[in-house]
């Protein structure tokens, strides 16, 4: 540890908090504007109790570490209230003065924009992703109504001209499917491809969000989407694009296997530690002896959906890849004619530090 004779006279330092003595002994304007309090009421009582609870377990992490003589990284926790939130950002360190003893030394540093900008942009992705799916489930059906026609056609037309023009629209109908297979397939898989970058995201605000823009494309899909929780907010420490590609996969696959009027069904519970998903559909099911085989890769168990909709065998086995990432299980129950369910549980921590 380094020494320093004055915390105050330190750069880029915005408060200083005396361990022994138990108080701040230097605090920034910066900062004191940004609690809404002044130097003599600034203290350790009043500031956690403007802070957002699910940041206070990262602040205190940070704590016991920097106890430990461990650099703890940036810290980012919000205030306000939840319609007028403010993002911060704090790099505490411990220091071992000669004069006043073990002193914490931090940065501070509003980063609203920042993440409203990270915010933004996963929202849109989501959107994307969300819109590509539900646009993919909506062209299939169409495009495959529009080949039966074709090759139905094709048997009664004698003339060979007209059959030329008939086999013509045929094929610009094959690629037009395989294009949207395609596409779905490697968004998919460039998703999987990214490194893991887990932060900390209300789970119920996403799953909402996503079910959203699917029930925008219900009247197209017929299909009703429904979210249910136990709880209002839920946090936990998660990678969002892979979390949201687990929707889209599951999503998916129960508008190919649930008839049109169906019900598409997204729970969460929370366990405490952990917390489980639950991706309900009332659907065609499959069959018991295909389930043991559904997280397989290339697996046995895939079939085309109820419009004919073409699969590789590799989605739910990237799904579970995922799962496993993020140190949880997923298992699935189903019975013909009444339904699927895939279960998914997660803890809300990550083992490793969230930067």
């Amino acid at each position: 540890m380094t020494n320093f004779e004055d915390e105050i006279t330190l750069n880029n330092i915005h408060f200083a908090y005396q361990l022994e003595a138990g108080r701040f002994t230097f605090v920034s304007d910066q900062i004191l504007r940004s609690f809404n309090l002044s130097f003599d009421d600034f203290s350790t009582e009043g500031i956690l109790q403007q802070i957002y609870p699910e940041d206070l377990i990262k602040i205190k992490e940070s704590y016991f570490r920097l106890l430990k003589d461990e650099f703890s990284g940036v810290v980012k926790f919000k205030l306000g209230k939840e319609d007028a939130q403010r993002w911060y950002s704090v790099t505490p360190f411990l220091s071992d003065t000669k004069k006043k003893g073990k002193i914490i030394f931090g940065s501070f540093y509003e980063i609203t924009a920042e993440v409203d900008n990270v915010t933004s942009i996963a929202k849109y992705a989501n959107k994307k992703n969300s819109i590509l799916h539900m646009l993919a489930h909506d062209l299939r059906g169409p495009l495959n109504i529009a080949r039966s026609l074709v090759i139905s056609l094709d048997r009664e037309i004698t003339d060979a001209n007209v059959l030329e023009r008939t086999r013509y629209i045929s094929t610009i109908i094959e690629q037009s499917i395989s294009l949207i297979t395609d596409l779905v397939s490697r968004e998919f898989l460039d998703t999987l491809e990214a490194s893991l970058v887990r932060r900390n995201i209300d789970v119920v605000l996403k799953l909402r969000e996503y079910l959203e823009e699917c029930r925008l494309s219900s009247q197209t899909a017929a299909r009703n989407f429904s979210l249910l929780s136990d709880q209002k907010q839920l946090f936990a420490d998660l990678d969002e694009a892979k979390f949201m590609q687990i929707m889209n996969n599951f999503v998916s696959n129960s508008l190919k296997f649930t008839q049109a009027g169906g019900s598409i069904i997204v729970k969460v519970e929370d366990h405490g530690d952990t917390f489980r998903l639950i991706f309900q559909d009332d659907g065609i099911g499959i069959p018991k002896h295909l389930l043991p085989k559904v997280f397989d890769k290339f697996t046995t168990a895939s079939r085309p959906g109820l419009e004919g909709e073409p699969t590789i065998g590799l989605g739910l086995s990237i799904v579970k890849i995922i799962v496993q990432w993020h140190d949880g299980r997923i298992w699935c129950e189903s019975e013909e004619g009444k339904g699927t369910s895939f279960f998914i549980e997660f803890p809300k921590k990550s083992a490793k530090t969230i930067v």
